[in-house]
């Protein structure tokens, strides 16, 4: 009697911790966003010296109770010689929730991101600067897959043609 009480109490402890260690796996696995980087080299139009802007966007989505979120993470490599000075007239981050389809993916939900303009126009000694978007909240459907986007808009000083779009990489699907 005294050998399987000790079985059984034995059991029921291997029992809880391998229940705690699925349960703690689960959790950590499900709130872990999956990223896609991407990188564009931007001629500044406005400009004729050297003047190229590389863009590197860390585009990241998540699947959380029942949620998708997604964000973007941008670092700028811009010229040195920009620093102190203003490249864009405006610029904001689009950030996209879409679901994932068999053709063009359609938009769910959607944000703009304010605050990249004042970053371009405020480059570290370098010509370098970073920002992170707000994030996207969107509610998921049973059975669909969703990613997240994201369009840089960027209206660059002194070349006259108002707001120009660029594209980046969508993060994979969750």
């Amino acid at each position: 009697m005294r050998i399987a009480r000790k079985l059984t109490a034995a059991a029921a402890a291997a029992a809880m911790v391998a229940g705690v260690s699925v349960l703690g796996a689960g959790t950590a696995s499900a709130a872990s966003y999956r990223c896609t980087t991407s990188t564009k080299s931007i001629d500044h139009p406005g400009s004729t010296i050297n003047d190229n802007f590389n863009f590197k966007v860390k585009m990241c989505a998540k699947r959380e109770g029942g949620y998708i979120y997604a964000k973007a993470y941008v670092s700028v490599d811009g010229p040195w010689n920009f620093a102190g000075q203003s490249p864009v007239n405006e610029a904001r981050a689009l950030i996209q929730v879409k679901r994932s389809i068999s053709g063009p993916d359609p938009v769910s939900k959607y944000t703009y991101g304010t605050g990249l303009g004042g970053k371009l126009n405020n480059l570290d000694a370098y010509g370098n600067t970073s920002y992170t978007s707000p994030t996207v909240k969107h509610k998921a459907g049973s059975g669909s897959r969703y990613l997240g986007d994201s369009v840089l808009q960027i209206d660059w000083s002194n070349d006259g043609k108002g707001r120009k779009s660029y594209s980046f990489s969508g993060s994979p699907t969750v």
